[in-house]
């Protein structure tokens, strides 16, 4: 795994950024994707990661990339409507979201401000996530979302998955 580099103009940049997603990024995050998402992936869609980043980049309104200080590419998400005033709510991770602590800590407070502006557009958000998958449940329980339900088997591989919303 090399450098992870969208563009030149993002070579040099001094704080970490959130923007809108390029195509071009999907690609690149499927390639880099942490394990325990590239599992989630499988255990919920039975698909790989680039074929459900192509999915949620078309469908999602918005589509966002997070890029380290570095200019790292370190996770993209968004929300795909699904319904008046309702999304489903998605993010999934590079390796490189871990290296850099002043990243790390940017990207926490910055998902807070990002899920307030997702949350004016949905008000009522909600998604499943692979129980396997401590850093996401930790950090959506940390989000203020809710769990509403344990799913025991779901998904192609009927692995344990839990239901979360926040309204």
């Amino acid at each position: 795994m090399g450098r992870l580099v969208t563009r030149t103009s993002e070579k040099n940049i001094r704080m970490a950024i959130v923007r809108p997603s390029l195509l071009s990024d999907v690609p690149v995050v499927a390639e880099n994707m942490r394990k325990e998402d590239v599992d989630e992936v499988k255990a919920h869609t039975g698909g790989c990661p680039k074929g459900s980043l192509l999915y949620a980049y078309f469908m999602s309104k918005p589509c966002l990339t997070v890029i380290s200080r570095h200019g790292h590419l370190m996770a993209m998400g968004g929300v795909v409507p699904e319904g008046e005033n309702i999304g489903r709510i998605w993010l999934l991770g590079c390796q490189s979201m871990f290296d850099d602590s002043i990243d790390k800590r940017w990207f926490l407070r910055k998902s807070k401000e990002k899920l307030a502006e997702m949350q004016s557009l949905y008000p009522l958000l909600f998604n499943m996530v692979d129980a396997r998958n401590e850093v996401h449940v930790n950090w959506i329980r940390w989000l203020g979302f809710t769990f509403i339900k344990k799913h025991l088997e779901w998904g192609p591989e009927q692995m344990m998955f839990y239901e979360f919303v926040r309204i």
